[in-house]
């Protein structure tokens, strides 16, 4: 999927973690095995918030979907693909709903 990323907003590694559906550590490992580039860009290992350039970088190299409401909004609706990237999200998030859904055994009626 094409990311047309906010270039003035920041990310935490905590919710680009969740974005990409890891765990934190899982998260701050992949970011190690990146630190030469993260360096090359002037990004601290310990920086609780990523720059937008790094944002970029990290949701194309992990294959990581942006949700429309973190992305550019002038540059998405001038897209061609918008209705694609909306209709997407919105077919993921009813399939997280069916499968987080549990119906009630008999025990708790």
């Amino acid at each position: 999927m094409i990311n047309y990323y906010d270039k003035n907003r920041f990310i935490s590694k905590r919710e680009l973690a969740r974005l990409a559906d890891v765990s934190p550590r899982t998260f701050c490992r992949y970011l190690a095995s990146r630190r030469h580039i993260l360096d090359a860009m002037g990004i601290s290992p310990k920086a609780q918030k990523l720059p937008p350039q790094a944002v970029k970088y990290i949701c194309e190299d992990y294959c990581i979907d942006l949700p429309p409401d973190l992305q550019d909004q002038t540059a998405l609706q001038s897209s061609p693909i918008r209705d694609i990237i909306l209709k997407t999200w919105k077919a993921e998030e009813k399939r997280k709903k069916i499968k987080d859904f549990r119906p009630k055994s008999d025990s708790e009626f």
